[in-house]
């Protein structure tokens, strides 16, 4: 028993880190900058480690079976992945990743194009990866036993109330900076509306929000200023979004950034 823990936590921890280099590289690219990907601080990202662990001893029986092994594996991961995405939105009020614009989507958490990658990455991990590392975890079990696999969920269960408590000083924050934003905006609208002429109109309509926000130190001294996990949060996820605020998550992250100025 102590064995098959160890070898299913250390599988776990693996196929998180994997998880999240995969989605830091991608990103990275993508944006082409650095991102720092992941939900949690530490340089790993958990539902890579639940759906891969959940593939390889859930529907062990089925692995001789290359087709079983895809259909199967497609039809968890996807499962875990609208769960995640739903639970992030009842609980925490954010939805950090959105498929409605890939086809074929069901409600913008999943899509089939992304449950078909998924399915096709499981058969690689199932039938070339897993055999290697398998290799690897084991020979970590003789030499450190349990004691590994307990001090990384030692110091992943820190890592996860670090983030929580910082998930929800930024929600807070983010209120905040929502509010202010469309003060400011309804300031500007209403003073537009009261000028009368042309060239006021002008002048007017090159003013925004932080300009105003600029220019008034006071207001900037009410704003709260994120830390670096609530800054890395907010900007390792370009498509997240909350319910919980009308402006754009663009003008927090700008907003953001220049509360960080002196």
């Amino acid at each position: 028993m102590e064995r098959i823990f160890t070898l299913v936590v250390l599988l776990f921890f693996c196929y998180s880190f994997i998880g999240w280099l995969w989605e830091t590289i991608y990103c990275s690219i993508k944006a082409k900058h650095f991102v720092y990907r992941g939900f949690l601080l530490g340089p790993i990202t958990p539902i890579y480690g639940f759906g891969v662990v959940g593939v390889l001893y859930l529907i062990e029986p089925y692995q001789q079976n290359i087709i079983l092994l895809f259909c199967l594996s497609l039809i968890l991961v996807t499962l875990l992945e609208y769960l995640t995405s739903f639970l992030l939105e009842k609980i925490f009020h954010l939805t950090l990743w959105d498929y409605k614009e890939v086809p074929l989507n069901i409600n913008g958490r999943v899509a089939v194009p992304v449950s078909i990658f998924w399915g096709l990455a499981c058969v690689f991990i199932v039938r070339i990866l897993n055999p290697y590392l398998m290799t690897v975890v084991e020979g970590w079990q003789q030499r450190f036993s349990i004691f590994l696999p307990l001090i990384l969920l030692m110091l992943t269960s820190f890592d996860l109330g670090f983030t929580l408590a910082n998930l929800s000083s930024l929600r807070r924050a983010m209120k905040t900076m929502s509010a202010t934003i469309q003060e400011k905006k309804d300031q500007l609208q209403t003073n537009l509306d009261e000028l009368k002429t042309a060239a006021e109109e002008r002048y007017q309509s090159r003013r925004s929000w932080l300009a105003e926000i600029k220019e008034q130190p006071e207001w900037r001294k009410q704003l709260p200023k994120l830390n670096f996990q609530e800054r890395r949060f907010l900007n390792s996820f370009p498509n997240m979004k909350s319910q919980e605020i009308k402006s754009p998550l663009t003008e927090i992250r700008q907003l953001s950034k220049e509360l960080r100025k002196k």
